[in-house]
């Protein structure tokens, strides 16, 4: 189905705005590498950017549920594969520069994510994230059953791991990771606070 359309087959301009939010960090982070050619510079600034919105983009995701109780906004829904599938679009982005960055050499860059605990959990992040991505259809839906829901709540331990790449790979400056670690957290209490039954 194409994103600009909802789940009876219409053009919706709601879908179609969200799908061009989360289109444009992209665009935007990725022009300075096309103009330049992927040198060394503009790439190494995309690897961190498209990691940054990898992260946010996640958290957007996990805000789509809370979001849609608060404000009754019953359409949010419609945008929660969208956002999420967008969530790994980044993380490719990311994981494709890194590959540029280390000149293709895929025995360097499988030695690194083993070697490198940091590149390991980020890559831990990115199956997990592939394989909910690759199960986000109907068709999966219908197929896994019950098992769908308790396989999608594996996004909960990836933005975990998320998060804790972030703050690895930010060495000097973890205010955004900081950021992004309280905004998880907060999701968290809401949603603790929700299954507990309490009014918010």
């Amino acid at each position: 189905m194409y994103p600009w359309l909802d789940p009876s087959g219409r053009f919706s301009f709601f879908k179609l705005a969200v799908f061009d939010a989360l289109l444009v960090p992209g665009i935007v982070l990725l022009w300075p590498v096309i103009a330049e050619g992927g040198a060394t510079i503009p790439v190494k600034e995309a690897i961190l950017e498209s990691g940054e919105w990898t992260i946010r983009i996640l958290l957007i995701t996990l805000l789509v549920t809370p979001l849609r109780r608060i404000t009754r906004f019953s359409k949010l829904v419609q945008v929660r594969r969208q956002v999420g599938v967008a969530a790994f679009c980044y993380v490719m982005i990311h994981f494709g520069l890194y590959a540029i960055s280390q000149n293709l050499d895929l025995g360097r860059i499988a030695s690194e994510i083993v070697l490198r605990i940091y590149l390991t959990i980020g890559f831990v992040a990115l199956i997990g994230l592939a394989v909910l991505t690759a199960t986000s259809t109907k068709s999966a839906m219908r197929r896994l059953g019950a098992k769908w829901g308790r396989l999608h709540k594996l996004v909960y331990p990836i933005a975990v791991l998320g998060v804790v790449h972030f703050f690895l790979q930010s060495k000097v400056d973890v205010s955004e990771a900081t950021l992004m670690a309280g905004m998880f957290v907060g999701l968290m209490l809401y949603r603790f606070a929700h299954w507990r039954g309490w009014s918010l």
